[in-house]
This record gives structure tokens, sequence and C-alpha cells, in this order.
């Protein structure tokens, strides 16, 4: 009698470790972002980027893989700032977050979503006097070394204005020699 319960306790603990394995393994599996932007079809964000402004000014923007596509960090200069971030999955909440720091003391954070053939960061920034802006950046293809940026308000709703404040076209950059090492 004994052993028929060792037995059957045994078979339990072993049931028990069996599910235990397969749920870490499944944990450990996890969706990454790099999949996510595929899935999407959003890879040709990833790149160099520069603008140049109706009022002459640069803007260069870099998109890049890090941490085996777990991770996007993003470098953005502008004539009077710089930013840089850190685009992730966070599978908890299901979300493609952003978090920036600028080079004035700022910060923002931000969400990406998809919407049609367009990728939308909405994102806040917080300037180092309080100041709080809320805008989205709405990137799309226009050709494979081109991409735009339609900037839009955002409501208190939390919608989006119908038209874009502004919008910008973007010229991918060539990797030259330097960039290559």
């Amino acid at each position: 009698m004994n052993q028929e319960k060792t037995t059957k306790l045994r078979s339990i603990f072993l049931a028990a470790a069996a599910i235990l394995v397969i749920a870490a393994t499944g944990a450990s599996a996890q969706q990454k972002l790099g999949d996510l932007v595929a899935e999407g079809g959003f890879e040709w964000t990833i790149g160099t980027w520069e603008a140049t402004t109706d009022d002459g000014e640069k803007l260069e923007l870099e998109y890049k893989w890090e941490l085996d596509k777990h991770l996007i960090i993003m470098k953005l200069k502008m004539p009077d700032n710089e930013f840089r971030g850190m685009i992730y999955y966070k599978p908890t909440d299901d979300q493609v977050v952003q978090v920036t720091v600028d080079k004035k003391g700022g910060t923002g954070k931000g969400i990406w979503e998809p919407a049609g053939d367009k990728v939308i960061l909405r994102h806040e920034h917080t300037d180092a006097d309080w100041q709080t802006q809320k805008m989205a950046i709405a990137h799309s293809k226009v050709d494979n070394n081109t991409m735009r940026w339609e900037i839009h308000e955002i409501y208190s709703s939390g919608e989006l204005s119908d038209y874009p404040n502004f919008t910008l076209d973007l010229k991918r950059q060539k990797k030259t020699a330097k960039a290559k090492k």
C-alpha cells in the first residue's frame, strides 16, 4: 500500500516538474522586438537617416539593433539638442516602449503602435524646466531611401489630430567605411 502511494506521489511530482519545465521553456521563448518589427513590415526603419528642415537645419537620426534584436537604440541629433533612446518590447503589457533622454536634462516616454503601413510613436517629453509636450510621430516609407515623419498633436482625449502639424522627409544614409568598422 505504501509503495502504491509512493508511486502515485512520484507520478504527481514528475507531472508537476514537467509542467514547470514546459512553462519555463515557453517563458524563455517570448517574442522579441525583432520579430514584432519584422511581422509588422517595419524593418526598413532601421538605419541612419538625415533631413534638412525648411529653415535649413540638419536633423540626424539612427535606429540601430542591439542585444540580439531585443533592443533598438535611437539617436537623434538636432541643431539645438540631442536625444538618446531605447526601444524595447514589454511582454507584460504587450507594448513596444521607448524611453528617451536629451542632453539638456529632459526625459521622455512613449509607445509604438502599427497603423496600416505606418508605425506611430506616441511620445510625451518633459523638458528640464518641467514643460511637457505630447506628440505622435507617424513613420511611413516613401521609398527604399526615404522615410516620412508626420508630427501630430495628441488631444486631451488621446486622439491624434487629423492632419500633421509638420511633415519631414528623411533620406537613408549609406554606411561609410568608418561606420562599418
